[in-house]
Formats: structure tokens, sequence, C-alpha cells
């Protein structure tokens, strides 16, 4: 019987997204402002993380965002997406070992249709963390999952959106929220926050009518890049020291539309920490090579204008430690900030596991 009745829930919530989503051609105002309440549970990604579950927990989050309205060539490309900043304050179910969580980031909201009026939407934001208790030594051993206080956070959630007024939006969601310092200090298994929201949008000022860009003819072509990147990592045993590591990687994408491309890259990763474990497990090292990876790698680009999002996925074509295992990825940002040189910042993983956080610059030769 609840399960019907949740059913049914969902199905109204839809049909009323769908009947209130108009196809209105001007945004709602020139500022959008909102408030957000969470309610969900640290998900256990990992057993050891357990023991940390101590209770649900709740957020409060708060908002300030603008509707694109077709100023830029990219905005109806995807269907004039929300852009804007957000805080939130985080309990974390465990005032004890985890304390609470803030964090503050850019986000994008997406409609998954062919209107900024449908209905489903896609939420995704990225920018920096700040956990009140990490992992101490002494004080908090038991805190296995972060290692300190500032972090970075990945957000992102699927909404719909129930048109209230012609300025309030009130968007049932669901979503996930990832705090890790990229094992820029140990432990860092993460912390995963899956919660049901309820957001509130109100609009403010003067609306704007959208534009409806002449159509510009394209044509598929070549998008090759290659960057330099440095980051830092420690590795267990905890408490240990940090190490530097630095990668060079080039690709060559085809670009396919006007909003995607993918290709294959190289990569070469230099890591001095791989000859201190493999000295911790009584293997033999063999100077600077034992600490060069070779790789390579599938890669997806998301374009919007100067700046894109990339995703990696690499196979070790040479390592000499075997048990972070043989794929790596990457989850990353571009943007270019003269005519071909970029800034990038990306967090390469191996599957789940965060390997560093990266940070560079690069050069299109062709874009």
């Amino acid at each position: 019987m609840i399960r019907y009745w949740c059913s049914q829930l969902v199905a109204t919530l839809f049909w009323v997204a769908m009947v209130t989503a108009a196809d209105a051609q001007t945004t709602s105002g020139s500022i959008i402002t909102g408030v957000e309440g969470h309610y969900g549970f640290v998900f256990a990604h990992r057993p050891s993380v357990q023991p940390l579950q101590h209770s649900h927990l709740g957020a409060f989050v708060v908002t300030v965002s603008k509707q694109t309205y077709g100023n830029k060539q990219w905005h109806s490309l995807y269907h004039y997406p929300e852009i804007g900043v957000k805080y939130g304050f985080y309990g974390l179910g465990n005032r004890e070992q985890l304390g609470y969580g803030h964090a503050i980031y850019p986000y994008i909201d997406v409609p998954l249709g062919k209107s900024f009026r449908h209905p489903l939407h896609f939420q995704f934001g990225w920018g920096l963390g700040y956990i009140t208790k990490p992992y101490t030594r002494l004080e908090n051993y038991k805190n296995v999952a972060i290692g300190s206080h500032l972090n970075a956070v990945i957000a992102f959630n699927f909404h719909t959106e129930i048109k209230l007024t012609e300025r309030d939006i009130l968007a049932p969601a669901i979503g996930l929220t990832h705090f890790s310092n990229g094992s820029a200090a140990m432990p860092n298994l993460g912390i995963n926050l899956t919660t049901v929201q309820l957001h509130y949008r109100h609009a403010f000022g003067k609306k704007t009518e959208m534009i409806q860009p002449e159509k510009i003819s394209f044509e598929k072509h070549l998008r090759v890049a290659a960057f330099g990147a440095w980051g830092f990592k420690q590795v267990y045993p905890l408490a240990g020291r940090t190490w530097n590591a630095y990668s060079l990687s080039a690709n060559v994408l085809k670009q396919y539309s006007e909003k995607s491309a993918a290709g294959l890259g190289a990569d070469v990763f230099y890591d001095p920490s791989i000859s201190f474990r493999r000295k911790e497990e009584l293997m033999a090292t063999h100077g600077t090579m034992t600490d060069i990876r070779i790789g390579i790698a599938a890669a997806y680009e998301v374009i919007m204008s100067d700046f894109s999002v990339i995703l990696q996925m690499g196979l070790y074509a040479k390592s000499d430690w075997k048990k972070d295992g043989i794929y790596y990825n990457r989850l990353g940002m571009r943007y270019v900030v003269t005519k071909n040189m970029f800034a990038t910042i990306n967090l390469k993983t191996h599957i789940a596991r965060a390997d560093y956080i990266e940070w560079g610059i690069g050069y299109y030769f062709k874009r």
C-alpha cells in the first residue's frame, strides 16, 4: 500500500510539472535566490565507513543564480541553463567523529530536454568544502573517512520543477554530495551524502526576453591539446610525508557536434611515492624509471564555449606499482584563458579511489 501511494505521488508531481512547464520565452527574473532542505545519510561505500554511520543527517543550502537567456551561443545549445553559486551547511550524522560540513561551489542547472522549461533537470557543481572534525592521530583516530579540514566538494542532483507562480519554483530532488581532499592528506576514503531534497527558488528583477540565435553551420573537426600538471599526495602509513606528483598529457579528439568531442590521449606520470611504497614492502626499485607510469586513455569532452568538462578512462601500459590496478580515470575542467592556452584542474583516480588533484596549464594546437 505504501509503495502504491508513493508511486502515485511521484506520478502526480511529474504530471503537475509537465502541465506547469509552459514554454515561456522570457526569464523569470534577473536574479534568482533559493533555499534547499536535504535529508539523508552517509553512504558507506567501504565497510570501514559503516561505524561512522550514527544517524540520519540534514542540510540547509542557500543559492544565488541567474537564468541564461541566449546572449552566448552555448546557452541555447544547453536549453538556457541556470548558473549560480551555493553555500551549504551539512550535518553528517555523527557529531563526535565527523562534526559538520560546510561547502561553497558554483553550479550549473541543465534542462534534460529541448526547452529550458522541461520538468527534468540535472544540476552539477564543484567547489570547496570544510569538515570540522577530520582524522587526528590522538583525538579523532576513528574517523577513517577524511584527513583534512579543507576538501574538494562535488555535488549533483536530478530534480523536477513545479511552477507555483511566474517567479516561484518548487523542485523535489534526489542527489549526492561528495567531500574528498584528493589524497592530499590521509586518510581519504571520502564522505558521501545521499539525500532527498526540496528546493524553493524565487526570481527578482526585470524579465529578459530569450534570444533565439541564428543557426550556425557546424563542421566536424579535430581538437588537439597538450598540458602539464602538478599535484601532491600522501600515502599510507598515516601521518607520513607529502609527495609531489607530475604529469604530461596529450590528446586528439574529434568534435562531432557543437557540444561534444571524443578521442584518445597519452599520459606520462611521475610519482616518487611509488619507490617509497615498493621499499616499504621490500620490493626492488630501479631509480627514476620505477616512478614513471605511462598510459593511454579514451576521452570525452563536454564543451560550453571556452569552458569544458573532460572525462577520461585510461589503461597503464607501464607501471611498477600494481596495487592501484591497471585502470585510471580523470574528471577535469578546462578554461581557455587566451586564444589557445587553457588552465585545467583534474581529479585523477583509480576507479573510486582518489590518487591526487592535478593543477595544470595546457595549449590547444587546434580547437
